[in-house]
């Protein structure tokens, strides 16, 4: 599974977060950015592979590129980037190691939830966004222009938005998006006052039941290595297939 799943879900995950982002090419790798929100989910390098001669080179347009928009330079590194040396050389730079994800598979559906559970879960009509939209910025705490931007990008024939409600109140979101035969869950946020209810698990369980009726190879999506989240997904079948580590040089 996984040299497949890796190159796949690389592929689907910057395809779909450089819908939402300008994007430049730096020569051997990608820069993401977006002049509107200064978060972490925008500004990143990625897929690099140069040779190690271009690395110094590699890094220091990265760091002229954000540097110039005022953003930190940030790098976030799969099993694919080359050379193998990057992350060493980037410590080397003055980048901090920061974040580790994890990319996690599911190749079948979770057991289904609990009979008589208070949560329900619905897909989102297209007109209905705006909802949706303002759900998952209270949920991550982002900022309201992150639902403008997404508009575009996520009311789209590959993209599923779904919501869940307790005892009939909205309570928290999710979406699959589904390319390359992998669905990827992205954005399951619960509300603040819903925690604890059941509200993504049973989101993650629609997902991956309606990614696996679509005909879908694996369902993937990514969490914080080691956190609460990745526990949870651990239970409801999925698994760590690799890592990606962000190192990031702060904005002078």
């Amino acid at each position: 599974m996984a040299d497949d799943f890796t190159s796949t879900f690389e592929a689907l995950w910057i395809d779909l977060r450089a819908r939402w982002c300008d994007c430049h090419d730096l020569g051997g790798a990608l820069a993401l950015s977006h002049e509107e929100v200064k978060t972490e989910f925008f500004h990143r390098v990625v897929r690099v592979n140069v040779d190690v001669a271009r690395v110094k080179g590699l890094i220091d347009d990265a760091i002229h590129h954000f540097q110039t928009k005022g953003f930190p330079c940030a790098f976030t590194l799969s099993p694919l980037d080359r050379p193998d040396s990057l992350a060493d050389q980037l410590i080397q730079r003055g980048f901090l190691r920061g974040t580790q994800a994890s990319a996690m598979g599911c190749e079948s559906p979770p057991a289904p939830p609990a009979v008589g559970s208070a949560v329900s879960v619905e897909v989102v009509p297209a007109d209905a966004y705006g909802t949706w939209a303002d759900l998952v910025c209270r949920s991550f705490q982002l900022p309201t222009a992150m639902g403008h931007i997404g508009r575009s990008v996520l009311i789209a024939p590959e993209t599923r938005l779904y919501l869940a409600r307790v005892d009939g109140m909205p309570a928290g979101t999710t979406l699959l998006h589904t390319a390359f035969g992998m669905g990827y869950v992205d954005l399951v946020g619960t509300l603040p006052e819903m925690r604890r209810k059941g509200v993504a698990s049973a989101l993650v369980r629609q997902a991956v039941a309606d990614s696996v009726k679509m005909g879908n190879r694996w369902t993937a999506l990514e969490v914080v290595s080691d956190s609460v989240a990745e526990r949870l997904y651990r239970r409801l079948g999925f698994r760590v297939v690799h890592h990606r580590q962000r190192f990031t040089l702060p904005a002078v």
